[in-house]
């Protein structure tokens, strides 16, 4: 069972920044999920929310300011760049970034390819995953060998549409939604299944009965513990 860090170790440290990140590299998560967004001037930034205001109590939108207006209003919780998360953590483990913004994709694979992928076998240190499909679709366009995966949650079975055209890699389940038909369909289609968000330890070998194969959790150290 792969244990990956939700937004980083977000049980541990606020999510998506600096310190979220190193608890989960520290705690021997498998991989590292993260949620990125643009700027009003292109720039990929980490954060969930479109909004600031969850986060840090203000009412922009992320897409309407800039990346230096940005990094002066959150300077209390700085908003990383993408590329500082790259350059810290990127070949040391696993990264499954998700896009949440539309464009997002392809400023990613131009990042990348730029920065990071200087030979095919690289981009098996990333997995670039979206709610949003069109989004998987433009990276495909962009880069044959990525590895894609779509995540859903009240519909399962979105994913089969979708693999006929760009090959997905994994897919992610809401854990409530879980369809054992729609786990067989990926199982037999040789695609990675994970559910996100699992921090109870007691759930996972329940999950791994159903086929799961990984899980998203704000708690990575303690569902390490319990698969050891």
């Amino acid at each position: 069972m792969l244990i990956i860090g939700h937004r980083g170790a977000a049980g541990h440290a606020p999510e998506n920044t600096m310190s979220s990140f190193e608890a989960a590299f520290k705690a021997g998560a498998d991989m590292i999920e993260l949620d990125v967004r643009l700027t009003a001037d292109n720039r990929l930034v980490v954060i969930h929310d479109s909004r600031l205001l969850r986060t840090h109590h203000l009412r922009d939108l992320v897409a309407n300011v800039t990346y230096e207006r940005l990094r002066k209003l959150t300077v209390d919780r700085p908003v990383p760049l993408l590329e500082e998360i790259l350059d810290i953590y990127f070949g040391r483990i696993l990264l499954n970034i998700e896009l949440k913004s539309r464009g997002s994709g392809e400023q990613l694979v131009r990042l990348l390819k730029k920065h990071y992928i200087a030979k095919a076998s690289d981009w098996d240190k990333v997995i670039v995953s979206s709610f949003r499909g069109s989004e998987l679709v433009q990276v495909r366009q962009l880069a044959k060998r990525a590895n894609l995966a779509l995540l859903h949650s009240e519909n399962p079975f979105i994913f089969v549409a979708y693999h006929r055209f760009i090959n997905l890699t994994a897919v992610g389940f809401h854990r409530l939604y879980l369809n054992r038909l729609a786990l067989e369909i990926a199982r037999r289609a040789g695609i990675f299944i994970y559910v996100y968000t699992v921090d109870r330890p007691g759930a996972l070998r329940h999950l791994e009965e159903k086929g799961v194969q990984g899980v998203v959790t704000n708690y990575p150290d303690k569902l390490i513990a319990a698969t050891e």
